[in-house]
């Protein structure tokens, strides 16, 4: 009878140690589980408020550099607009750089249709002709109002160009 007590109590004992070690275990499990849900929860929100700290930025500094276009307007004369390209080319090369708008351009300067490399045509844009200078600021245009999300549609964008490339068609010539 003794045995069978030592038995009794040895599997007693050994299924309360595996019963505590198993609810320490579920215990440490649920720990670890709630402080990861709580960084990632963290992280989530973090890259939200970057994002958008990101987006007022940009809208603040593409402001700006809309109204370093002001030269180049469907409001100034052909002569005009050919004469305001170097000063305005001015202000966006300080803009990009001392102001520190190059830093929210989106795209890359290779990607042809990026905000980048629109600035970039247009920084560099060396024409005497005003139709070739408009386009070429009309695209950077384009592209700050796409970053921005301006346009509801790209029919609204095509409809509002087509009007005012009428205004200028008297540029091509």
């Amino acid at each position: 009878m003794t045995e069978m007590t030592d038995t009794l109590v040895s599997a007693l004992i050994t299924a309360s140690a595996a019963l505590l070690g198993g609810l320490v275990g579920a215990l440490v499990s649920y720990a670890v589980a709630t402080r990861a849900h709580r960084l990632e929860r963290v992280r989530l929100i973090s890259s939200w408020t970057k994002s958008e700290e990101v987006k007022r930025a940009r809208i603040a500094a593409y402001r700006e550099l809309w109204s370093c276009l002001g030269g180049i307007s469907t409001h100034n004369s052909r002569d005009v607009i050919v004469k305001s390209l170097p000063e305005v080319q001015h202000r966006l090369q300080e803009w990009y750089y001392d102001r520190g708008g190059g830093l929210l351009l989106t795209g890359s300067a290779e990607d042809g249709q990026s905000t980048k490399a629109t600035f970039f045509a247009a920084r560099d844009l060396r024409s005497t002709n005003a139709y070739e200078i408009w386009q070429v600021f009309h695209r950077l245009r384009g592209s700050i109002r796409r970053d921005l999300g301006i346009f509801e549609s790209e029919a609204d964008e095509r409809a509002a160009l087509d009007h005012v490339k009428k205004i200028l068609g008297s540029y091509e010539r």
